[in-house]
């Protein structure tokens, strides 16, 4: 009977196991793949400064499952010569195991690559905006040209070997910036109704600061714009047609990537090997500085993400909140450019633990 009691104690431990579970591993779980994304990411910008193939494997699912067992035993040994009592032995025993399975999908096929191509489209960047993103940011890591205004256009390819000037297309981006951070820029966008008469986007417009602005009448010459006009459409065709359109070519994924993989600070012994494209030019002038991938010999302890290759490690100060900052935007942009791409299909089901 006690024995019985015992097993009967464990068994109403295992069915409380589960919900204690969840917390704890729905933490474990997210914390995992965070940090394997963000290493993902910054492995990626490496590779592409070392004009090494990149490669983007996502976790499309998490199942975990759990058993609990329990055993008891008695043996009982009776005494036939004259002893006073007899004598129990009893044993009780349980086990616990979890077995996650993880599916792992690559970024590959046409309709992937496809979205790694395709230029982010003006209403992305006003989207962003209005989140609540620098629209400097968003313009210097994301868009080729303004209004015949290029933006490093060598540089969202392999490293050029001359550095590209891209003053006056950073000094718009600078403008605007100021006109976001007084509220006085503004994004709307244009619905057209359609034959099953619902609302569809077809559009985005853009008003900035008015007549007596003088931040929006130097940005209104920089972009060559109409005198006294302040709201003007964008569209993605360079050069524009119409006096009342600002013309915007977005840079696609993997120029963005191209475009910052040139943050990564490679040690001098890589230059000098001619492991690295421009390896003598000071990328960070064109890249504004708003990313900074720092490298050394031993695993840095500040770091917001590391990861080694060729040797070193490769990392992002955990206080370097600029280039945190950058490095986010860019995993928001993965996953609306390129994460879930139709034609993405499983690589490996692992089953861990078994």
């Amino acid at each position: 009977m006690v024995a019985l009691a015992a097993l009967a104690g464990l068994s109403a431990c295992a069915t409380k196991l589960g919900p204690r579970t969840v917390p704890v591993n729905r933490f474990n779980y997210n914390e995992a793949i965070a940090r394997s994304l963000n290493e993902q990411l910054l492995l990626n910008l490496v590779r592409l400064r070392y004009r090494d193939t990149p490669m983007f494997i996502d976790v499309g699912s998490v199942i975990s499952q759990y058993s609990f067992s329990a055993s008891a035993s008695a043996s009982p040994t009776i005494k036939i010569d004259g002893g006073k009592s007899n004598e129990y032995g009893l044993g009780v025993g349980g086990s616990y195991t979890e077995n996650p399975t993880i599916t792992y999908e690559p970024l590959r096929g046409g309709a992937a690559a496809k979205r790694l191509l395709s230029p982010i489209d003006p209403a992305t960047l006003a989207l962003l905006s209005q989140s609540g993103w620098s629209i400097e940011r968003l313009l210097v890591c994301c868009v080729q040209e303004v209004n015949g205004i290029p933006n490093a256009l060598a540089a969202t390819g392999p490293a050029p070997t001359r550095l590209p000037d891209n003053a006056r297309f950073r000094r718009l981006a600078e403008l605007m910036r100021e006109l976001q951070t007084q509220d006085r820029l503004r994004f709307r966008p244009i619905y057209q109704r359609t034959e099953d008469n619902t609302q569809q986007q077809v559009g985005v417009t853009l008003s900035f600061g008015d007549e007596d602005d003088a931040t929006a009448r130097e940005l209104a010459e920089i972009l060559r714009l109409p005198d006294g006009e302040r709201t003007f459409r964008l569209v993605t065709q360079v050069p524009k047609a119409n006096a009342d359109e600002i013309g915007v070519s977005g840079r696609s994924l993997l120029g963005v990537l191209f475009f910052l993989s040139l943050a990564v600070d490679a040690p001098q012994e890589h230059r000098q090997a001619g492991l690295i494209g421009g390896a003598d030019l000071d990328w960070q002038t064109v890249i504004g500085g708003l990313l900074r991938i720092q490298n050394a010999t031993a695993a840095p302890e500040d770091a917001f993400v590391r990861i080694q290759y060729r040797g070193r490690w490769f990392y992002i100060g955990d206080s370097d909140l600029n280039s945190k900052t950058t490095f986010n935007l860019l995993n928001y942009l993965y996953s609306l450019q390129a994460a879930g791409a139709e034609g993405a299909s499983p690589l490996l089901t692992v089953g861990v633990g078994r």
